[in-house]
């Protein structure tokens, strides 16, 4: 009886170590598992601060070397920039000698710079757009006398305007390019160019006369020409739309509200027949006050003889 008691006591002690030796492996690697997770963390830890430490030197370094290209970076700009400027001074200097030397040139030959654009400008404000003679124009709120006189050339910040077509002692009226009555020589600064450029009342304008098929094509720049005898020449016009037989111009000052205008004050070249009229009443006048004086001085003598 005493055998069968001891083959259970047995089992019993083999499962329980069983047991036992499972639970001692779960620990184990469940602490090995711990620590693999914990020791790169320790190590980063550990090395972060020696990392930073001998980093120092070197960012130092770095920051150095760039400071030391930026400022021979800049000394190369600021040569640069000198060279450039004794240039500029040496250019500057020919044509103020250029200038003077055109200068007396003009006053040797008796030549009078009528087709320059002038320094001075009147500013006035574009009160209203209304019905008048012409479909397209501007009305200002200045006249005769703040000096606008008829004639005178009329600019946005854009471009040119127009030209004033009458001017009342407070006001004037501006003829628009866009109007069908407008007719302006303008040129292609590219080429020189010549033709006309003519307003049609629907907001467009063209150019007629073009000397030369290809002298004008789409992106070419338009100013005056001055070969009017009117404005004077370079204001800025447009640019070419299209270069068919159209020719198709768009204006400057249409691509923005005008609100306020110059006005340029430009003398015109005199037409000839009127300076041959000028002249010849000029010669009339002086004769008949020679004549009158003849007269005048015979009588006094006729009547100091009788006496």
């Amino acid at each position: 009886m005493a055998r069968p008691n001891s083959g259970h006591s047995e089992g019993r002690l083999a499962l329980l170590g069983l047991i036992s030796a499972m639970a001692v492996l779960l620990f184990a690697s469940r602490d090995a598992a711990v620590e693999r997770r914990t020791s790169p963390t320790l190590t980063d830890d550990i090395q972060a601060p020696i990392a930073a430490f001998f980093g120092r030197p070197l960012r130092a370094v770095e920051a150095s070397l760039a400071s030391a290209e930026d400022r021979a970076r800049a000394l190369e700009e600021n040569r640069e920039l000198r060279k450039e400027l004794a240039e500029l001074r040496a250019e500057s200097q020919r044509l103020g000698a250029m200038r003077l030397r055109l200068q007396r040139l003009e006053a040797m030959l008796g030549i009078e710079r009528r087709g320059e654009i002038p320094a001075d400008r009147i500013t006035a404000r574009v009160v209203s757009d209304p019905d008048g003679p012409f479909v397209r124009s501007y009305l200002l709120g200045t006249g005769r006398d703040a000096g606008v006189r008829d004639g005178y050339a009329v600019m946005s910040d854009a471009g040119l305007v127009g030209h004033v077509v009458s001017a009342g002692s407070r006001s004037a009226r501006v003829l628009r390019l866009d109007d069908l009555n407008s007719r302006v020589a303008v040129m292609n600064p590219r080429n020189g160019a010549r033709a006309i450029l003519i307003g049609a009342n629907d907001g467009t304008s063209a150019l007629r006369f073009v000397t030369g098929e290809a002298s004008f094509v789409i992106e070419d720049r338009i100013v005056t020409s001055g070969d009017d005898g009117r404005l004077p020449q370079g204001l800025p016009i447009g640019t070419m739309k299209t270069a068919d037989d159209r020719f198709l111009v768009t204006l400057d000052f249409t691509k923005r509200p005008v609100d306020w205008v110059v006005v340029l004050p430009t003398t015109p070249v005199a037409d000839a027949d009127d300076v041959e009229r000028d002249a010849v009443q000029a010669d009339g006048a002086i004769a008949d006050t020679t004549g009158a004086d003849t007269t005048n001085a015979d009588g006094a003598n006729a009547d100091g003889a009788g006496q």
